[in-house]
């Protein structure tokens, strides 16, 4: 290839990750190893932080256990008449397992599904699917300024 009268070499691309003989989990090029997995078009990746084949095997299995898990929470939800109060239940559960998420915004997500239940009393039994964006526009118009100009400090 000839740039501006100088030839400049063609490179070949750098190989970036490398597969494996288990499915879902790739090699980088840094040696680590990596888990992907799929779910309704989307890729999730988790890092398994270990250059060694055999421990990213192990940890290839639980991040797989909990991805089906997470799946068939999902399919539970959507399947199902649902009500709040169980998607709610799934959900402080989903959060009490995420090790990223903060515990001040565990707390304060705890703070703001009690003044929501408090202020909408009757949510805690309706089935999500039947929850109207009308009626959640509705319920903010009345209860938003009361519940979120304020909240109590944490203890």
């Amino acid at each position: 290839m000839v740039f501006y009268g100088r030839a400049v070499s063609e490179r070949k691309p750098v190989k970036t990750w490398e597969k494996t003989r288990l499915q879902n989990l790739v090699r980088h090029k840094s040696g680590r190893y990596y888990a992907r997995a799929y779910a309704d078009g989307k890729e999730f990746w988790k890092a398994l932080k270990t250059s060694s084949f055999s421990v990213a095997e192990a940890r290839l299995g639980e991040f797989m256990k909990k991805h089906r898990e997470r799946l068939s929470v999902a399919e539970t939800i959507e399947s199902k008449k649902t009500t709040f109060s169980e998607a709610l239940v799934i959900h402080l559960q989903r959060q009490a397992d995420d090790v990223s998420l903060n515990p001040a915004t565990r707390h304060y997500w705890k703070q703001i599904f009690v003044s929501l239940l408090k202020s909408w009393p009757e949510l805690e039994e309706r089935e999500l699917r039947k929850i109207t964006s009308t009626e959640c526009q509705e319920w903010a118009r009345r209860f938003g300024n009361a519940l979120f100009s304020t909240r109590p400090k944490r203890k």
